[in-house]
């Protein structure tokens, strides 16, 4: 059967159209197949009765110059049509007995936390050269890397050896010792939903030097500006995208991937096939089980994804000159601990930490005049409930603006607007099992070099997308698109 296309693409977020934009820039005819009305996956938005969301992306990290989505964007001659705010500082950690506030400048932060802990300065900068050195080499790792050359690989790459297997939470204990300074190092192991003692040093080392090394912004207006200005930019240079059409089956002849039949019965062939879906449906639902060897099915099962979110969404009466910055993230005690102990028991503390963002506070097309947006979030286990009845989104809810009315005074009052999404609603909008946030947990076995590969057993089938390697986050997406395209382009 002689293929239609040369790349068909299943799932429009934003590593697949990353992959596909540039395969069409080097003249490779790219279909793309997207479930939803709109490309983008979790970076989408919404509108409610004036108001304006954005889904689940805030704030992004190498978005200024130099930055990977910024020579991303450059590179498609988009840098004109995208527009990012900076955010400095970063954020504001709120603490019972103090608040710590984060500039998106890595030597402004170790001088902020040097002077709140002085006598651990020389710790604190050995907890970052240490996440920057592992950065850069991971960074530096080409997709062709002999994986089974062990001496090879750790003279090459000296720190990913050392810390390959570390949690971020082993690696503040050799070098810190007052306890909240240990929390306040480890505040955004919360961004991958995992406890300092269990997200890797590598998974850390992309969350923190993401945003230190380029900034952190938001995009000007929506967040979907990003993907749709993608998509335009793939259909101008001859791809084509289907919106609202998904894929029922990946079809094989022989051993080798040669197509996608549709779930209205279209078929459409190609020389390779790039999955941006979740990886549980890629290889479980899309794929006859006996296509795939055992031993990555094995490994397959026993891989897990990260947690999930509930979000409440507000549109609110009057302006917030109440918050100093739009990102704040409030905790109750220093302990991050205790908040997972009952995650993993599939409930929600009620004293556990919560986001409340303003986004308004910097886009103020989000609301109308005089009007502000908040969104407020917490962690959530998707086994939390079974059905994410009413009741319990209600409850979620309430608890949510009780939290936050000591910060936004009258708040309940001055609600106009709510919307709440479940970890049920990520997983129907994104197809990601369980609602994971970022894919897979980046525990030590599931980072790096031991996520999945962007090629996979099945000649002609290559992955894309936070299931893949370097894994969740804005930058690390489009880090995976750009190498899935290497791995494909390289092929030819």
């Amino acid at each position: 059967m002689a293929p239609n296309v040369d790349v068909i693409i299943i799932g429009a977020g934003m590593a697949g159209l990353t992959c596909g934009c540039l395969l069409a820039k080097k003249g490779l005819r790219v279909v793309m197949i997207e479930k939803n009305e709109k490309v983008g996956g979790c970076c989408a938005s919404f509108q409610k009765d004036g108001f304006s969301f954005d889904l689940s992306v805030q704030s992004l990290g190498e978005c200024q110059r130099g930055g990977r989505v910024w020579s991303f964007l450059q590179e498609l001659d988009l840098l004109d049509q995208i527009h990012f705010i900076s955010l400095e500082p970063a954020r504001e950690y709120h603490f019972p007995d103090r608040k710590v506030v984060q500039s998106s400048k890595l030597e402004t932060h170790i001088k902020t936390l040097s002077s709140l802990f002085p006598n651990e300065r020389k710790g604190i900068e050995q907890v970052y050269a240490a996440l920057k050195g592992v950065f850069e080499e991971f960074s530096q790792i080409p997709s062709s890397i002999n994986w089974f050359d062990p001496s090879s690989f750790s003279s090459k790459y000296p720190l990913l050896s050392q810390y390959g297997d570390k949690t971020f939470g082993e690696l503040v204990d050799g070098l810190i010792f007052h306890p909240s300074l240990k929390a306040i190092l480890s505040i955004r192991t919360s961004y991958a939903l995992l406890p300092p003692e269990k997200i890797s040093v590598v998974g850390m080392a992309g969350i923190e030097m993401s945003y230190f090394n380029h900034g952190v912004s938001c995009v000007e207006g929506k967040v979907e500006e990003l993907p749709l200005r993608l998509g335009e930019t793939l259909q101008k240079m001859g791809g084509q995208i289907l919106i609202s059409h998904e894929v029922q089956e990946i079809l094989i002849e022989g051993k080798t991937v040669i197509g996608v039949r549709l779930k209205d019965g279209q078929e459409m062939t190609g020389k390779v096939i790039v999955s941006n879906a979740d990886a549980y449906t890629t290889f479980l639902d899309f794929l006859d089980g006996n296509f795939i060897p055992g031993g990555f099915r094995s490994k397959l099962k026993r891989m897990r994804p990260s947690l999930s979110y509930f979000i409440l969404y507000l549109g609110i009466e009057g302006e917030l000159d109440e918050l100093s910055v739009s990102n704040n993230e409030i905790f109750f005690d220093d302990l991050l601990q205790k908040e997972y102990q009952s995650l993993y028991e599939n409930r929600i503390p009620e004293e556990g930490p919560f986001y409340l963002l303003a986004p308004s506070k910097v886009n103020p097309s989000h609301a109308p005049r005089g009007k502000s947006t908040l969104c407020l979030s917490l962690k959530a286990p998707y086994h939390l409930s079974l059905d994410w009845d009413q009741k319990v989104k209600d409850q979620l809810s309430q608890q949510l603006i009780t939290k936050a009315s000591p910060f936004i005074p009258d708040l309940e009052k001055r609600i106009l607007v709510k919307v709440m999404a479940t970890p049920k609603t990520i997983e129907q909008w994104t197809g990601n099992r369980w609602g994971a946030a970022y894919g897979w947990a980046q525990t030590p076995s599931q980072s790096g070099i031991y996520r999945l590969q962007r090629t996979t057993p099945i000649p002609n089938l290559y992955l894309t997308g936070h299931w893949t390697s370097p894994g969740g986050g804005i930058a690390g997406v489009v880090a995976s698109g750009e190498l899935t395209a290497k791995a494909v382009l390289e092929r030819y």
